[in-house]
């Protein structure tokens, strides 16, 4: 079983479930912590092989089977329903999770959303895909994290993300690559469902492997409501957590305020629109 951290609020507060990054664990969101336990309770999930969580038996994970393994949790705690903020690697199991269970989900919360790589960015890394087995993982990973995060600014990121993807291990790091290389995937599934689901999207504007992917994919889903931060990178729930907090609390109230005006189900507060 996954390991996670739960702050409770009330009994009668909505839930909002946390997905982190490749090489991270459920402490990135400490900023998201701190604020957000002071309106919904929480829960801080630890994806497989990464902080208090053992690995699979698998030889290379599938967001489905990482999908699966949330569900568990939110079984296991008795959660029925709950919104879903993730990030970077989380955003791909996220996707996956709106397909196998989209009853669990009120809102989907994408930051630093993976939904495909830029063309240059697909060959770098499925170039580097192939290479796996004969270089050091972690070479691979500190060029992989300047090239996604390379200005001056997105220092303190890097360094995170450098430091935590130590502790994950080859072996982890190896099972998870895979599914790196395909994020396409777990989206493009969820084309294929018309799955009313209100979804936001939270991006940094110096996210150059990701940016117009997501832009793209906001301009052709009316569900999606897409926040775009200036001056930040890949990592803007730390980079800037002010604005990244704001926004999601912003869509959350209004998706709770549309829902009891309309007596239904969740809907989009917004349309698809760049804020």
């Amino acid at each position: 079983m996954l390991g996670y951290e739960k702050i409770v609020l009330n009994n009668e507060a909505d839930w909002i479930v946390f997905l982190h990054g490749l090489g991270g664990n459920s402490s990135l969101f400490y900023k998201q912590k701190d604020f957000f336990s002071a309106h919904y309770n929480l829960l801080l999930i630890n994806l497989p092989g990464h902080g208090d969580s053992p690995g699979l038996s698998a030889d290379r994970y599938s967001a489905e089977e990482a999908a699966t393994e949330v569900v568990k949790i939110l079984n296991q705690l008795d959660i029925p329903k709950a919104h879903i903020m993730a990030f970077s690697l989380g955003t791909i199991i996220a996707n996956s999770l709106m397909i196998i269970a989209p009853e669990k989900i009120k809102t989907l919360i994408l930051a630093g959303p993976v939904l495909n790589w830029s063309w240059w960015a697909n060959i770098l890394v499925k170039g580097s895909y192939r290479i796996r087995h004969i270089a050091p993982y972690m070479a691979f990973y500190k060029i992989f994290a300047y090239l996604m995060m390379p200005r001056k600014n997105h220092q303190k990121s890097r360094g995170y993300f450098i430091r935590e993807a130590a502790k994950l291990g080859r072996r982890e790091f190896m099972k998870w690559i895979y599914m790196v290389t395909i994020p396409e995937k777990a989206y493009m599934k969820t084309l294929l469902f018309k799955i009313e689901i209100p979804k936001l999207y939270i991006i940094g504007g110096e996210d150059h492997m990701f940016l117009s992917e997501t832009i793209k994919a906001a301009h052709h889903d009316q569900s999606i409501t897409l926040h775009i931060i200036n001056g930040c990178g890949h990592v803007c729930i730390l980079e800037n957590s002010t604005e990244t907090n704001n926004t999601m609390h912003k869509f959350l109230l209004h998706n709770q305020l549309e829902k009891e005006q309309r007596g239904g189900s969740p809907v989009s507060p917004y349309p698809a629109v760049i804020l």
